[in-house]
């Protein structure tokens, strides 16, 4: 009974020129992706490119990086790069965490068997604050993996700026290797949503293939064979209306686009050349870009935990402002926050307010009035006197709201199903998750409990349905049916019994 999620994290593929139309403003279809093989060694140029495995299992793509210098000389241990969704991580940046998991390359369909693992050892750098990167130091050094044969992918050195032709390899849960797609990108700046994290400087592709398990792929530009970017994910199949309310890809003629919003999505990867230094990887050489680790989590009574914040516009002078209600932590000793309608403000120092203790910090600031989108920038810093650079705004942690104007209709009542599911009760209030509509619950004592005397602030969110232990009942549940408008139902009565297996009309 898992949420489905609409985005899906992303995949493989490779690219041949693709020829574009571009006085149509449209580009050319992408082929379909191919299997590729390497038995007689054609595609070793891509054997750095595999799979990561825990417990065992498949996971996301990877792809061991090139850290040579000008003298080709191997120093330090072998880094592979992969999508910090793939770490575990939802949200903020971490750094120098223990990873369980091994390395799997020459991942291509006809050279599996017998392969080699190698034991990635951490997670040296991973971070959701704008991107979806994640750098993993393996259990082995670069030189003893050029040896095995192992070939390491090199990252550009700048970032690409024009519509290009790219080659996206990656391992597909669905597919028995390596695949390749052939496809055009575009650079953008759109902010884009999804659901936690915000993206405002990300290149979208049209690659077809994109599947589950292929997250953390590397972008290759077809002409130099360097890496741009890493695949993070795609808005396929998202319908136009849910890619603006919840994804914030509204129509926008200002910001004409080759590519269609429906896409997939990819970060560069340039500004990390400059954090290693004789094949070591460090977040305090003098030309690394990253903080070293602010470590955003939010807490668990924090209201933004699973996605964009919905707050009713106010429809008189009379009625509050929305507010913030986040709760977090920060592993720097003190904050610092501005509320802004456009995310690329996020990366200006202008008014950020004056230092905050983080030790049990919170923002309740005012959201707005205006219906719309409106973001939280949140920078860490580390005495009174840290100044708000680049390294610091680059990687700020935005977090959206969306005010909604209120729509004053009343929806039906929730209907239910309760399920004996072992020491559990199942109670299903659809078949699958909805994001634009969902039901708000409440628990109680039975004895004790008026649903309608409960403060709506003390419902909970849920999707398709939620499980109860038989050991906790006899509860009263109080439900009531919302949508993304915020209008809502009259509130619904139930008593919860051990016993209990039935339709609820």
């Amino acid at each position: 009974m898992t949420n489905k999620v609409r985005i899906f994290f992303a995949c493989s593929t490779i690219a041949l020129a693709l020829p574009l139309i571009s006085c149509a403003g449209t580009t050319a279809e992408a082929p379909e992706a191919i299997l590729l093989s390497n038995a007689g060694g054609d595609f070793n140029h891509w054997n750095g490119v595999g799979k990561i495995f825990k417990d065992d299992r498949p996971y996301c793509s990877a792809f061991l990086l090139d850290t040579r210098g000008t003298g080709k000389e191997a120093n330090g241990p072998a880094y592979v790069m992969t999508n910090a969704h793939c770490t575990s991580i939802r949200v903020g940046t971490i750094a120098d965490i223990a990873y369980q998991g091994q390395m799997q390359f020459n991942f291509f369909h006809d050279t599996l068997a017998g392969a080699k693992r190698y034991d990635i050892n951490k997670v040296n750098w991973a971070s959701f604050a704008s991107t979806d990167i994640a750098i993993l130091q393996l259990g082995t050094s670069l030189d003893s993996l050029l040896k095995d044969g192992i070939t390491p992918l090199k990252l550009a050195a700048a970032a690409p700026r024009n519509v290009s032709q790219v080659n996206l390899v990656s391992a597909p849960a669905n597919a028995a290797g390596l695949r390749i797609s052939t496809c055009t990108q575009e650079p953008t700046h759109t902010t884009l949503i999804k659901y936690l994290n915000i993206h405002t400087d990300y290149q979208k592709q049209n690659c077809k293939g994109i599947e589950p398990g292929s997250s953390g792929a590397p972008v290759i530009d077809a002409e130099t064979g360097q890496v741009t970017g890493i695949l993070s994910g795609t808005t396929y199949g998202i319908p136009s209306d849910d890619l603006c309310f919840w994804h914030g890809l509204c129509g926008d003629k200002k910001t004409p686009s080759l590519l269609p919003h429906q896409a997939s999505q990819s970060f560069p990867v340039d500004y990390l050349t400059g954090c290693f230094a004789n094949g070591t990887f460090r977040l305090d050489t003098e030309n690394c870009a990253l903080t070293p680790n602010s470590n955003f989590q939010l807490r668990s009574n924090s209201r933004a935990i699973t996605d964009i914040g919905l707050h009713k516009a106010p429809t008189s002078t009379s009625q509050p402002t929305p507010k913030w209600d986040i709760n977090f932590s920060m592993s720097t000793e003190f904050y610092r926050f501005k509320t802004v309608r456009d995310a690329q403000a996020c990366y200006s120092p202008d008014n950020y307010s004056d230092r905050i203790s983080t030790t049990s910090a919170k923002v309740q600031s005012e959201i707005g009035r205006e219906a719309g989108l409106h973001y939280l920038c949140l920078i860490g810093v580390n005495s009174i006197d840290q100044q708000a650079d680049s390294r610091l705004l680059g990687n700020a942690q935005i977090l959206a709201a969306r005010v909604v104007t209120p729509v004053p209709m009343q929806l039906p009542a929730p209907t239910l199903t309760i399920e004996p599911d072992g020491n559990y009760l199942f109670i299903k209030y659809r078949e699958e998750a909805d994001r634009n509509l969902w039901t708000q619950i409440y628990t109680g004592p039975a004895e004790e409990t008026n649903c309608s005397e409960i403060n709506p602030e003390h419902y909970s969110k849920v999707d398709d349905g939620f499980y109860t232990p038989v050991q906790a009942l006899p509860l009263t549940l109080c439900s009531y049916t919302m949508d993304r408008n915020l209008s809502v139902s009259e509130v619904r009565t139930d008593h919860l019994h051990p016993t209990q297996s039935r339709i609820a009309e």
